[in-house]
């Protein structure tokens, strides 16, 4: 097994990264010093597939483990889901001293994420994440919350887990879609701190795709561990994390002008980088030919939902209200080189706009 650290000022804690970790939660638990039984919140597609590996493991140290299931999706990651999260830890008898454990992808990491971060004012939460987008991104890093209709994320609070149990095998069960999803990210994690990574993905893209073993346990390593040193460095986004934004911006942006229906994260991510990646030429940060290379390999994962019927206003009113907008300036991600990132600031919104135009346009009649 592989351990990697996010290391903070006041406490640590491991992400552990291995085949067969959700077989062997309850002692793995056990020997963090989870003494009593967790409140288990996760989702029907997800405890269909692997929830009576987890619970056997659970129940052979604990003993009766109370389960809350919520919808699966995106739009379900809402204030009335965090009611009914709320709910089913009273029937629980939850208190100050119980402690929550995220079974699912980005949307119930993040949501059992917020509730343990307000329940009692704040209870411990353990993630175990089963989508490769939420093991090397969302389940890393502390930030949760839920989404409203003025945009992702807006409501949320940084409320680090207390351990992260990665299992790659699980990932053998996702849908092609999933999987793809997932890999933007980490092909985002690459651009933005790892060339050697970069390369890795370019050399390794078939075996990738098709979820080998060996393969996949390298490159969710590699990204748990560049998002782990940037966290670690950057708590609460006062500087480096920032750059951990690179393609969402824009890539948010795509998810709330469509009601988050269209994309799959990672997806929208993945139209968000290429921008970037495009405004970036226009601008002359990056070198034009780098950026059509990694631009390629975006689009070597798998074919991106269209951005047809997207329109100018509705993509400029939800980048308004993205929280990268601080007070009126405007702020993105953009590449110098592969795997150096840089914050840019007071980008000229008029600039941006004209050029948000113009991919719209050439991404609508052509390439999707």
């Amino acid at each position: 097994m592989k351990k990697v650290y996010v290391d903070l000022a006041e406490r640590k804690y491991p992400i552990m990264i291995g085949q067969g970790v959700v077989a062997t939660a309850g002692p793995l638990l056990k020997s963090l010093e989870f003494t009593q039984a967790p409140i288990v919140v996760s989702n029907a597609r997800v405890w269909r597939l692997h929830g009576s590996t987890l619970m056997r493991s659970l129940q052979q140290e604990y003993g009766r483990v109370p389960v809350i299931h919520i919808g699966d999706g995106e739009r379900y990651k809402n204030h009335s889901t965090l009611m009914k999260i709320y709910r089913g830890m009273f029937r629980a008898h939850a208190d100050r001293g119980s402690w929550v454990l995220a079974f699912g992808g980005g949307v119930v990491g993040d949501i059992a994420g917020f509730a343990a971060a307000t329940f009692m004012r704040g209870i411990p939460c353990v993630m175990a994440p089963t989508t490769l987008l939420s093991q090397v991104d969302s389940s890393i890093g502390g930030k949760v919350g839920i989404n409203v209709a003025e945009g992702k994320n807006l409501i949320g609070a940084f409320h680090q887990p207390a351990a992260v149990l990665t299992d790659p095998e699980v990932l053998k069960t996702l849908p092609k879609r999933e999987l793809v999803s997932g890999l933007q990210e980490i092909i985002k994690s690459a651009a933005i701190r790892s060339k050697s990574l970069l390369r890795y993905l370019e050399r390794n893209l078939p075996a990738i795709l098709a979820c080998e073993s060996q393969q996949m346990e390298h490159i969710v390593g590699e990204a748990a561990k560049i998002k782990a040193e940037v966290v670690s460095l950057d708590e609460k986004e006062g500087g480096l994390r920032t750059i951990l934004n690179f393609g969402h911006t824009i890539g948010h942006a795509f998810e709330t002008a469509t009601d988050y229906r269209r994309f799959k994260h990672g997806e929208a991510v993945a139209w968000g980088m290429i921008a970037a990646l495009e405004y970036g030429k226009e601008l002359g940060t990056m070198d034009s030919g780098e950026a059509d290379r990694l631009a390629q390999l975006v689009h070597r994962t798998g074919r991106l939902p269209s951005l047809q019927g997207i329109s100018l206003r509705d993509l400029w009113s939800a980048l308004a209200r993205d929280k990268k907008f601080l007070a009126g300036d405007i702020r993105m991600v953009l590449l110098r080189n592969p795997g150096e990132a840089e914050i840019q600031s007071r980008i000229d919104p008029v600039s941006l706009k004209r050029f948000l135009k113009s991919f719209l346009s050439a991404n609508t009649a052509g390439r999707t």
